[in-house]
């Protein structure tokens, strides 16, 4: 009775290893599975969509606002020239230098960058906004110049000689936010994907 009781325990133990073994290669094989081949292209890809949207979710949600990060696919807030098309132009208007230079995002941004937005309940003279317009296809990204007497905000972009048409009256509901921060170079993917895929 003793040696079939050792026997019994022996084959328990022999198959417990065999089922351990088994979880162990099974394990394997998915580890490897995912990490080579299409299939591992295929599932971190997959991964890392999903990760930037729920990070993009994220940020929304923090910073009060359903566009968070934009990137720039114009010249239009570029300090070119800006003797000519910002300090001339607004002074031109009745600015003083010394205001204009206190106005946030001083030196504008490049084709390729990436500025951090957050939604806010005001916004002012010199906010650089990003607010959507029915004609164009991407969101604009330009400074508040004045306030109309209705509310609504004028715009330009820092490097445009003047105003489009639809920058004379922009209402508070067109406005994502505002920026308050640029990533330099980190927005050159979308313009790559703008440019050759139209995305």
């Amino acid at each position: 009775m003793l040696a079939g009781r050792r026997k019994e325990e022996k084959y328990r133990t022999v198959r417990l290893r065999a089922k351990t073994r088994s979880k162990r290669t099974d394990f394997d094989r998915i580890k490897k599975l995912l990490n080579e081949g299409w299939t591992g292209m295929l599932f971190y890809s997959v991964l890392g969509i999903a990760f930037a949207f729920l990070f993009s979710q994220g940020l929304a949600f923090a910073l009060s606002t359903d566009t968070p990060v934009v990137a720039v696919l114009t010249s239009s807030m570029q300090h070119n020239n800006a003797e000519q098309t910002y300090y001339g132009w607004l002074e031109s208007r009745g600015y003083e230098r010394s205001d204009i230079n206190s106005w946030s995002i001083p030196t504008g941004f490049l084709i390729g960058d990436m500025p951090i937005v957050v939604g806010d309940d005001n916004y002012k003279v010199g906010d650089v906004i990003v607010y959507s317009v029915p004609q164009e296809s991407y969101p604009i990204i330009h400074r508040i110049i004045k306030i109309n007497p209705d509310g609504t905000y004028q715009t330009k972009g820092d490097n445009n000689l003047q105003q489009y048409r639809y920058e004379l009256s922009v209402k508070k509901e067109q406005i994502h936010g505002k920026v308050v921060f640029v990533f330099p170079k980190l927005g050159y993917f979308k313009v790559f994907a703008t440019q050759v895929f139209g995305i």
